[in-house]
């Protein structure tokens, strides 16, 4: 959702929607409106200044008020999709090699190998896997393909993308994933996408890059939140020393009347209830 926005010193904004805690529009004194930008940190820097928790206003002219509103709503609708609550995940821990025929093998390639279609059509690559899985990453799923022309065995990790032939490994990592889709034309194409490139693997039947494109979606999912380092909003007893610290230090001559105002409305603003 866009629409035309004019900030005081015609200011240019470039902030994620994870920045914010809410979202807000208001009228002023000169009857225009005001979009109100509450941040989730009390220092989130606007034009070289932190907030101190004092929500940023974006002037907008009246007759905006209906864009304004859907934008609102847009930006809510993330703000939800970003708190939402994940389910348990499953035991991801990578397991212990244990003794097999032909040599150590990873429980968790074996498992994923027996979901597999026809796990018979490439053993080698298989039993390459068993090899290079690396003791801190768990693997999902794994499908019999083409890439580039040469056959091979694609597998998802919780860290790697992994396409095993029998003369060579290519691996990506999960972090510059993007997303996976499967078609289905004359041959089963699972497009990967990532890194600002398209990776195409190609299998005759789709079943097994289906399991994949999910195990994918998963992988991406544990990396970009178990990645991300997001602020947490401050509790009561934060913001009421917060406040404290603040009236001292206005005692003390450390602050002047109007920071002292501007900081104390945005913890009054920040305040649960």
């Amino acid at each position: 959702m866009t629409t035309p926005l004019r900030a005081d010193n015609d200011a240019a904004l470039d902030v994620g929607v994870a920045e914010l805690s809410r979202i807000a529009l208001a009228g002023t004194d000169d009857d225009r409106m005001a979009l109100l930008l509450f941040f989730r940190s009390a220092q989130f820097v606007v034009n070289g200044e932190p907030t101190h928790r004092h929500p940023v206003p974006v002037y907008l002219e009246p007759d905006l008020r209906e864009q304004a509103q859907a934008l609102i709503r847009a930006v809510e609708r993330d703000l939800i999709s970003l708190r939402r609550v994940f389910p348990p995940r499953p035991n991801l821990i990578p397991p212990q090699l244990i003794p097999g025929p032909n040599g150590p093998q990873r429980p968790d390639v074996t498992a994923a190998a027996h979901r597999m279609r026809q796990p018979s059509n490439c053993p080698r690559e298989i039993d390459i896997l068993h090899e290079c899985a690396r003791p801190d990453e768990y693997v999902l799923e794994l499908a019999q393909a083409g890439h580039l022309g040469a056959p091979g065995l694609v597998a998802i990790t919780t860290l790697r993308l992994l396409f095993v032939s029998a003369w060579a490994v290519y691996e990506f990592p999960v972090a510059v994933l993007t997303g996976a889709v499967v078609t289905m034309e004359k041959v089963a194409t699972l497009r990967i996408s990532g890194a600002g490139t398209d990776l195409d693997f190609l299998d005759w039947e789709p079943g097994d890059f289906t399991r994949l494109t999910e195990a994918v979606r998963v992988a991406c999912e544990i990396e970009h939140v178990d990645g991300a380092i997001t602020q947490s909003l401050p509790s009561s007893t934060d913001l009421f020393e917060e406040w404290q610290l603040l009236v001292e230090r206005r005692k003390l001559g450390m602050v002047e009347d109007d920071p002292f105002r501007r900081q104390a409305v945005g913890i009054m603003l920040t305040m649960p209830g």
